[in-house]
């Protein structure tokens, strides 16, 4: 399997945008957030690596986690890419600011049992 193509890596890519992103928006507030054009650029570009990362990983990877939502995690790329005109601030923010926290641990999970 080419490097670029490594589940593991994938899951790194997906740990370091929920951890950058994470800093990023710390100490603001959804109002700030939405009258910043950086800053929801920023989270629609890390919200499509996510994406993009979570729909190269190996489906029996994805299986081990059922209580994660993948194929909302998948299709929020597709919004992204497709149907921009269509996003919701607070969508987003609520992604950012409630899903992508409960997410990480999974992703810590998953690459530390591919590290073993």
């Amino acid at each position: 399997m080419a490097p670029t193509k490594s589940p593991r890596l994938r899951l790194l890519h997906i740990r370091d945008e929920i951890d950058d992103l994470t800093a990023a928006l710390a100490d603001v507030s959804f109002e700030a957030y939405c009258d910043s054009y950086t800053l929801r650029r920023a989270t629609e570009r890390a919200l499509q690596i996510v994406s993009e990362a979570a729909k190269t990983l190996p489906s029996e990877l994805r299986d081990q986690s059922p209580e994660v939502p993948w194929n909302a995690i998948i299709g929020i790329g597709n919004v992204l890419r497709h149907d921009y005109q269509h996003l919701d601030d607070r969508r987003l923010w609520d992604i950012v600011t409630v899903h992508l926290p409960e997410l990480r641990p999974v992703i810590l999970c998953l690459i530390a049992e591919l590290e073993q």
